[in-house]
């Protein structure tokens, strides 16, 4: 057995003691040398095991934000998972009837459907609603704009153009034929006015929220081991709506899946053509470890919301959907599987050196410099119009105070849109990497029933891991020596309780959904006079196009309470004058500019005038009748 060094041994009682270098501790430790430990560098297995947790980075869409409103052909093909937002990738554009004042916008939400709904619709930010023929009912287009949806079934009819527009026109070249099966898809028509003054000569920014695909879940299969119910992996019809993280990663690698199924329905994997994903027999997939971690989604409350393309890694969006789940991704004799690394579990084993084959290799972990304590977690929210947004630090006071000083780093959690969610999967994080103790140890043959995510405790008096609980992160059988080389790392149950206490705290998010007013310039160079019962206003017209400007008058300097007395046109930058007589008192004088939609300037004022009483003394003067009217008296 290989010799330890003193500066080793000292490290391991200090680890395991938590910074205590009792003698006691320190003599636990000297009895590594009489058993079967030896250990290695400290950078050597702590980056390994550290790369399954804290180094799993969430990664972004490889083609940018998903609510981009893009024309890109060479665009990936987008799935939608959860509830999610999207601009949508554009596969048609055309301007059609007198002047091409109508556009036709055909695009693609989500592939491999049908996806579960479109929720919602915003342009520029405003929620609109649409009615019969698929008309705006409100928003500042209502009547001028038409949004035809499809799920995405397989088969599906095309989408049309709207009835009754001008001339019973509609969009070119599109036809009966262009069905686009399996694709949740909308066309969005837009009419433009004589005057070019609805869109301005340009389009309103296009959000649509839909509820995506739906997916095989075996708990739902009593054709499953365990599974209760009628969900079939080869029966698409029988699907549920995936929100479960776990079960959308477990669709990702069985495949996104399109077209003729032949004897079979439409969109069923195996019999039709593979789109997206990693498209994995079932053979190959550790299913029993996805089920596994949806369970412990569901029982954490965990969705997922995820948007990924056939542009993204097919390895990179896996992480990022088990990451949601709180899980890592592994191998299981030669299977894709998954580690849950989000709920307690009991050890199901206890081992000793009798069940070893070699030394057990033992790693410190990362140093006290190198440690981090506090995670900046990002997740999309939609609260922020979803975008990634930056969450409050994450951190335990125990860490701070053990490591003198706070430590950052950055996460990202793309496929979480619920911030307590992304808070306390940062602490998981955090925790996991922290843990005293990781290694590998090599197992005799029966204690193959250790797999990836199981928990076992080493059992052998004097040595340093004896009562240490932890967890299986990898697992490998050679049948040739017929062994089982597996890579733990210690298992500590308190982090459980505090990482489920966390709570995500967002920045402001921007109130209310309505976009900002049409801005309207105002008059200038706005001024009164008096000359006895008359107030004359003077102004400059606005430098671009408008309609009137209007003249308001009140007792007050509040211009809520103020009254319209008149409205004047003329041309650009023109001066104008205007009078009134308003009676004796101190009067406050408004002006603003209209344009020919009706939008109204910011006012101009108050100017104040004060008419003074006139007293009657000789001929042309002016009397002051008791309806408020001055009356010439000659």
């Amino acid at each position: 057995m290989p010799e330890v060094a003193a500066w080793a041994t000292a490290a391991i009682a200090s680890a395991i003691t938590g910074g205590s270098t009792t003698a006691a501790a320190a003599a636990a430790a000297t009895a590594v040398a009489t058993t079967i430990v030896s250990v290695g560098s400290q950078v050597l297995l702590s980056a390994a095991i550290t790369a399954g947790t804290l180094a799993l980075q969430g990664t972004p869409r490889a083609e940018g934000t998903a609510t981009a409103f893009r024309l890109d052909t060479d665009a990936g093909l987008p799935f939608a998972f959860g509830r999610i937002a999207t601009g949508g990738v554009i596969n048609y554009r055309k301007g059609f009837g007198a002047t091409n004042r109508y556009q036709g916008i055909v695009c693609t939400l989500a592939a491999a459907g049908p996806i579960r709904s479109h929720e919602a619709f915003y342009a520029d930010d405003e929620l609109t609603s649409f009615g019969a023929n698929d008309v705006a009912t409100s928003g500042d287009h209502s009547g001028a704009m038409w949004l035809q949806r499809k799920l995405g079934t397989q088969p599906q009819t095309a989408l049309t153009s709207p009835t009754g527009l001008e001339l019973s026109v509609t969009a070119p070249g599109w036809t009966s034929d262009h069905k686009m099966s399996g694709r949740a898809c909308v066309m969005w028509t837009l009419f433009e006015n004589s005057k070019l003054s609805e869109y301005k000569g340009g389009l309103p920014k296009p959000l649509h929220v839909i509820e995506g695909k739906y997916g095989w879940d075996p708990r739902l299969d009593g054709t499953w081991p365990g599974g209760t119910g009628s969900c079939r992996l080869l029966t698409p019809s029988t699907w549920v709506w995936i929100e479960n993280p776990a079960i959308a990663a477990l669709n990702w690698a069985i495949g996104m899946w399109e077209g003729d199924g032949g004897a079979s329905e439409d969109g069923t994997p195996y019999a039709c053509s593979l789109v997206g994903g990693i498209g994995s027999s079932l053979d190959g997939i550790d299913v029993a470890a996805f089920i596994n971690a949806a369970n412990v989604a569901d029982a954490n409350g965990w969705t997922i919301a995820a948007y990924p393309s056939t542009k993204d890694d097919k390895f990179v969006v896996l992480a990022n959907m088990l990451q949601a789940a709180g899980a890592v991704p592994s191998r299981n004799a030669g299977r894709i599987s998954c580690v849950s690394l989000g709920e307690s579990q009991a050890s199901i084993v206890t081992v000793s050196r009798a069940d070893t084959v070699g030394a057990v290799e033992v790693s410190l972990g990362q140093s006290r410099l190198e440690r981090i304590n506090t995670i900046l977690p990002r997740h999309w929210s939609e609260d922020h119009r979803w975008e990634m947004v930056q969450l409050g630090p994450i951190s335990d006071s125990a860490w701070v105070t053990q490591d003198g000083g706070k430590r950052t780093r950055g996460l990202d959690y793309p496929y979480v849109t619920e911030k307590n969610q992304a808070a306390q999967l940062a602490y998981y994080a955090a925790a996991d990497a922290r843990e005293a103790i990781s290694g590998t140890v090599t197992f005799k043959p029966h204690l193959r029933r250790i797999q990836p995510g199981d928990c076992f405790t080493f059992d052998e008096p004097g040595f340093l891991l004896d009562g240490v609980k932890v967890k299986c992160l990898k697992r490998s059988y050679d049948p040739i020596s017929a062994t089982v080389r597996i890579t733990f790392r210690q298992e500590t149950d308190a982090k459980h309780t505090t990482a489920l206490t966390k709570v995500g705290v967002a920045p402001p998010a921007a109130s209310g959904s309505t976009p900002p007013g049409v801005y309207v310039e105002p008059p200038s160079s706005f001024s009164v006079s008096v000359s006895g019962p008359t107030v004359t206003l003077e102004w400059r017209n606005p430098g671009t196009l408008f309609d009137a400007v209007r003249r308001y008058r009140g007792a007050t300097s509040s211009f809520g309470s103020a009254t319209l007395i008149g409205a004047s046109v003329g041309a650009l930058l023109e001066a104008r004058t205007a009078t009134d007589t308003p009676g004796a008192g101190t009067w406050f004088y408004w002006l603003t500019s209209v344009d020919f939609d009706g939008n109204e300037s910011e006012p101009v004022g108050p100017v104040s005038a004060a008419v003074a009483d006139l007293i009657l003394t000789e001929p042309g003067d002016y009397l002051l009748a008791e309806s408020g009217a001055f009356i010439n008296v000659s």
